[in-house]
């Protein structure tokens, strides 16, 4: 919490993000005054919002602390979209909660005169995997050939023998006490049927093999990027269905064409953070897609000082400019 009732920097984040207790660890090493609000607690708290100055009050455990004037950042540690799914429905009032809430959050976009780490508008319209693809395409990006269809024979018709496939949108989905997850797979276009895609839209892409996978975490102008790798060779299929322990991130350095690129790219999406997915198949380079809330903690090391990055981010926003 902040030593202040007027805090610099607004963390909205989750109660169990182990990346945000990195930074909040390095904003306190600084002595940087802070609030952070995890979307599990805000009932328990009193808050009020003034959209017209604007101006956040929140008052906890008999502490007022004042979001206005003082304010420099915003890290907006989440999605927009509320994607996990409820194992059981949920009863009249925890649905009033969560969608009243949710669009609460939303509503502090009020303030878009500070630096955001990143602004919801612009979260939103990054989550949109086709959107990702059209942009990075404009910017110069290689992107796999791509359909995404619930026609099946429109797919076939696209492509032959094997494709990749995923989800059109991160997918987590609760049945009982058990979390699903979709991960990219790999299907010859003969063994797709109606049944398969025909329910719902499915992004097919041209399958790139004996590839690289590279993620490069992007911080302001700051950019990380490491090959993943799993002794010492590249991964076939989704790289995250093998046991971290078998997993080795090697620092890599872009080009300097792909580097300008990959600023290009958060330039016309207007994001301060993302964490983008690079594909190293034979002498080219493919764009595959863009989490502007992606993970970075397993990546935070002295080579790749993700977290303090974000703070001094935090502290001293840089590259962004008023929203409207």
């Amino acid at each position: 919490m902040s030593k202040s009732n007027e805090p610099e920097i607004l963390i909205l984040s989750s109660l169990y993000d182990f990346s945000t207790d990195l930074v909040c660890l390095e904003l306190r090493r600084r002595d940087v005054d802070y609030l952070r609000l995890n979307r599990e607690n805000l009932q328990d708290f009193r808050i009020s919002l003034d959209p017209l100055v604007p101006n956040l009050l929140v008052h906890i455990e008999g502490s007022t602390y004042e979001i206005g004037s003082r304010l420099k950042s915003i890290w907006f540690r989440q999605p927009v979209f509320l994607r996990n799914t409820p194992a059981e429905p949920l009863s009249p009032n925890e649905q009033l909660e969560r969608s009243q809430w949710t669009a609460f959050l939303r509503g502090i976009s009020v303030f878009d005169e500070v630096g955001w780490l990143n602004y919801p508008a612009r979260t939103y319209l990054a989550e949109s995997k086709p959107y990702q693809l059209y942009i990075a395409a404009k910017c110069g990006f290689n992107v796999p050939k791509t359909c995404i269809s619930n026609d099946v024979q429109e797919i076939k018709t696209q492509f032959h023998n094997l494709v990749a496939i995923k989800s059109l949108d991160t997918v987590l989905i609760h049945e009982g006490s058990e979390y699903l997850f979709t991960y990219t797979s790999v299907m010859d276009t003969s063994d797709i049927s109606a049944e398969i895609s025909q329910s719902v839209p499915v992004t097919t892409q041209m399958l790139l093999k004996d590839k690289v996978d590279i993620r490069v975490t992007i911080i302001g102008h700051e950019v990380y990027s490491v090959k993943i790798l799993t002794s010492g060779q590249g991964i076939d299929g989704d790289w995250r269905l093998i046991p971290h322990e078998y997993l080795q991130f090697l620092d890599f350095q872009l080009s300097e064409k792909l580097h300008q690129m990959c600023l290009k790219f958060m330039q016309k999406l207007g994001l301060s953070y993302a964490a983008i997915d690079l594909i190293e198949t034979g002498e080219s380079i493919y764009f595959i897609e863009v989490n502007p809330t992606g993970e970075w903690g397993w990546l935070n090391q002295n080579t790749r000082p993700i977290a303090t990055t974000i703070a001094s981010w935090l502290e001293n926003p840089t590259n962004h400019k008023k929203v409207f």
